[in-house]
Order: structure tokens, then sequence, then C-alpha cells
């Protein structure tokens, strides 16, 4: 998998020392409420050997957000497939970041590099995103790199009680042509 650098952020694959840093930021009770993270999900160095082998094989997935400064691991942002349990199906744009990083443009700054590497390397001609419909701050960034909403395609959340408020979930959509089309892309470099 390609090493991908902007001006302040590493993505790189995952490797066991990242067991800890990956905890903390599910641990992270604002990220682990918006994730409405199973009590059953895997442990750090499982989910690390899964996310290692899935970017190996592909190429893309999801990535170590790591601080160019300092190294420091802080998110993991990039594409994957959507779950075979979701009414949705395609590559899907998905992020987290601790919240004692929000508010930076990390996020912004780390999608723009990885779907200007995607829709260069890749035959995707639409990656996806949703979100709960209370998540306003995924929106704003999605919206940001220029997705666009499509309600039509907007779901219940299968994995979440019917009474879960993070149950109802948006969709947005960007395609290929829209992202040429902004001249959006951020510098990847490998």
């Amino acid at each position: 998998m390609q090493m991908i650098e902007t001006e302040r952020l590493v993505l790189r694959n995952w490797c066991p020392q990242d067991a800890a840093a990956h905890e903390r930021l599910h641990g992270d009770p604002e990220v682990a409420y918006w994730l409405a993270r199973s009590p059953t999900a895997p442990p750090a160095p499982e989910a690390i050997r899964a996310m290692q082998a899935f970017n190996s094989t592909h190429g893309y997935g999801l990535r170590a957000l790591c601080l160019r400064a300092s190294g420091e691991l802080v998110g993991a942002a990039g594409l994957q497939p959507v779950g075979a349990s979701l009414p949705v199906s395609g590559i899907e744009a998905a992020w987290r970041l601790r919240s004692d990083c929000w508010g930076r443009g990390y996020v912004d700054e780390a999608m723009r590099a990885l779907l200007a590497d995607a829709f260069a390397r890749y035959p995707f001609e639409e990656v996806i995103a949703f979100t709960a419909r209370s998540n306003l701050r995924s929106q704003a960034v999605m919206r940001r790199l220029g997705f666009v909403a499509d309600p039509t395609r907007d779901f219940d959340h299968p994995r979440l009680p019917d009474s879960h408020p993070l149950r109802p979930h948006v969709f947005y959509r960007l395609t290929r042509g829209a992202w040429a089309g902004t001249g959006a892309g951020g510098s990847a470099r490998g």
C-alpha cells in the first residue's frame, strides 16, 4: 500500500505497534458515540491485522491517520467496501478522528488526498458516504469534499435498535465526474 503524505498528515498502513493508539481512538467517548461501536467489536490487534491484510491485498482501505510533525496516530481515514449487512452498497469514504483533534481540518485534508489517489488509481465511478442524520459535523465534511446528499438512499441502520438516536442515516455520493469537475484533490506523495 502506498503511503500518502499531505502538508500536515501521513496516511499509512497499520502496524502492530498501533494497537494502543487504536484503542485510545475507539475509547474516546465522543468518537465511540458516533460510531455506536458494538461491545463485541474486535480487539485492536485483531482489527489491525484485518485492516493490514485488506489494505495490502487491495491497495486501499482504512489507513492510520498520523500527524506528520510528530508521527502520532490520531485517527483513521480511507475507503472501504460497505458491509454486506447494510441496505446500501459500494465503496465508502470513512473516517474517525480523536475528539481532541476535531475542528482542525485534518479529515478534509486526509480525505482530499485519499479521494484524489483513489480516483486516479482505481475504476471507482462513485464513492459513497453515510452517517447518522444527527451527525452534522460529518455531513459538513462530506459537503466540503463535494459529496451530494441523495435522500432517496437514506436508510435506518439495521444494526441499531429502532429507538436508537443514531439509527436514521443520511446518504451522500461523489461521482468520478463531479470529483474531476471540482478541481479538488490533495497532493499525494508516495
